[in-house]
């Protein structure tokens, strides 16, 4: 289904469905999301907060470490669909 375009992470066979996100997530959410306007993170602990939320709400596994523009693209866009 998905691969990194530079192999920085193997390809995944499906992400997980969400049908409801609870509060406590939500709410980290609601504190992420003005610090991610625009596509970018303000800061690296911002970028590890974004990468690890998405690992949480989708069950993914992407590294906070990672540069991968194709893998942080994911997390952004996977978080700011949560926030619509």
């Amino acid at each position: 289904m998905m691969k990194c375009p530079v192999d920085k992470w193997l390809q995944t066979s499906k992400k997980e469905n969400i049908t409801e996100i609870p509060e406590h997530l939500q709410k980290q959410i609601q504190e992420i999301a003005p610090k991610i306007k625009g596509g970018k993170a303000k800061d690296n602990e911002t970028k590890q907060k974004l990468v690890t939320l998405h690992n949480t709400i989708y069950g993914t596994r992407y590294k906070v470490t990672t540069s991968c523009s194709t893998c942080l693209n994911d997390c952004y866009k996977g978080i700011t669909r949560l926030i619509k």
